[in-house]
């Protein structure tokens, strides 16, 4: 659809391309109140809230993910 609309992007590199997302993408965050949210997703994010206040010692935080994926922390860069 995209591709269609605007040819040019198949005429662009692999790296041009990831820029081109690499720039969508923050000037999505620089707007987060444009991007559209679904009902599923805020009803998903509901139950996950809901989840959370019954039971905080299941979220398991960023640190601890990173350990476990990574075997390390940022800091340890």
């Amino acid at each position: 659809m995209i591709l269609e609309t605007i040819p040019d992007l198949n005429r662009m590199s692999a790296a041009e391309k990831l820029l081109l997302v690499s720039e969508l993408w923050d000037d999505l965050a620089a707007h987060p109140t444009e991007v559209p949210v679904s009902r599923e997703q805020i009803a998903e994010l509901d139950r996950r809230m809901e989840e959370y206040r019954r039971d905080p010692s299941k979220v398991t935080s960023w640190e601890a993910i990173q350990r476990r994926i990574l075997g390390k922390t940022l800091d340890d860069e």
